[in-house]
């Protein structure tokens, strides 16, 4: 993409974590081949949700997010860096609380 002030997110893949995040979306929004677009003047951030153990009914979806709404990013290089990252991440108590109990 041109130099317009938007990251190139290009052949990376990326979490986009979203101001008043709609349940369910709280952890943030895997994307790969993410890419903006512009649909009816706004802009928006879009690319295939990868495969994700325990959320099949979404993997391998293409989806859309209003840049507008995004409030933090995380980039990879690739989902196997993703992958490996998290397999490193150990949950504090209080998140290991909060996912027996909602």
């Amino acid at each position: 993409m041109e130099d317009n002030g938007l990251p190139d997110f290009g052949g990376k893949v990326v979490i986009l974590y979203l101001a008043d995040a709609p349940r369910g979306c709280e952890d943030g929004i895997l994307m790969e081949y993410p890419h903006f677009v512009r649909r009816e003047g706004r802009l928006f951030v879009s690319g295939r949700i990868p495969h994700v153990d325990g959320e099949s009914w979404v993997s391998n979806t293409q989806a859309s997010v209003a840049w507008d709404a995004v409030i933090h990013y995380v980039e990879f290089k690739s989902i196997d860096e993703y992958r490996n990252r998290m397999n490193e991440y150990r949950p504090t108590f209080l998140e290991r609380l909060k996912m027996l109990f909602g």
